[in-house]
């Protein structure tokens, strides 16, 4: 209803949907590795960016979450347990990862397993034919949303056509399991340093949105995977909500400093922002 109002009041923000984002690390001898998904030009959000595996909280997310078919620790807030749902889903869906276990025995499921769930669930899953929870409850699983440990909320600047409210989560790869892109809304999906991810996005050479950038400065400040989960264990989440203003050739952005990325202000170019330029422009 927010959303109709503000196609007649333009200035009335736009609700901000919420959504999850995973940021999947792994540990090599030159230092962390994070999984990223390289969306289509086509996509309805960063088309054609480089991000990590995320989307938007759906109503199955909710049906899960009541079957009680998911492991929680402690540290997560009842009313944000839909969005490490939402997580899990998506990095199933768009990189082919099932952070599960077996409901029974209460160990992880295995890469050959995961294989196996993979090839008979996941395209049937992005056609729409079956939902996430069914395949959770017919292959006798419970998600490992305990895994899923946070990191960071954004939330889009209010001036945005199109509003997210994303949760960033970080988890450890799990052992031997292979990723790969869903061949529809992502086209590749890479294992790349973070310093690495940034240094080609201001070379040109891929998008990468502002919040993308600063999670990726952010979680590479660690030397190994389990420091950079034990820092977001034991780190407040503070909310970003930038505060944009136009300048000549991009946006001159304002976050809060206690959110942990070094700055206060920036200025980026269009590329970088996640909202497109101004039409008048």
């Amino acid at each position: 209803m927010l959303n109709d109002l503000k196609k007649k009041n333009p200035s009335v923000p736009v609700t901000p949907v919420p959504a999850a984002t995973v940021m999947v690390l792994r540990d090599t001898p030159s230092g962390i590795e994070v999984l990223m998904v390289q969306r289509t030009k086509k996509a309805d959000f960063a088309g054609g960016a480089l991000l990590f595996p995320g989307g938007k909280v759906d109503e199955d997310d909710h049906h899960l979450l009541a079957s009680k078919l998911c492991d929680f620790s402690e540290a997560i807030e009842n009313e944000l347990r839909a969005l490490r749902i939402a997580g899990a889903r998506e990095i199933f869906e768009e990189a082919g990862l099932l952070f599960a276990r077996d409901a029974e025995s209460r160990q992880l499921i295995d890469d050959v397993r995961a294989q196996v769930i993979n090839g008979k669930y996941r395209q049937k899953l992005l056609n729409k034919e079956l939902t996430f929870s069914q395949i959770i409850s017919d292959e006798g699983l419970m998600v490992a949303t305990d895994l899923l440990v946070p990191f960071a909320h954004w939330i889009t600047p209010i001036t945005g056509k199109k509003r997210f409210d994303t949760h960033f989560l970080i988890a450890k790869a799990l052992k031997n399991h292979e990723a790969s892109h869903d061949g529809s809304e992502t086209l590749d999906t890479i294992w790349i340093r973070p310093k690495t991810a940034i240094e080609d996005a201001k070379a040109g050479k891929r998008r990468v949105v502002f919040p993308t950038r600063m999670n990726l400065k952010k979680v590479d400040e660690s030397p190994d995977v389990q420091t950079a989960i034990n820092v977001a264990k034991n780190t407040p989440v503070v909310t970003v909500l930038p505060e944009v203003s136009e300048v000549d050739g991009g946006r001159h952005l304002k976050i809060p400093i206690e959110a942990g990325y070094g700055i206060s202000e920036i200025t980026v170019d269009y590329a970088a922002s996640d909202q497109p330029p101004p039409q008048n422009k």
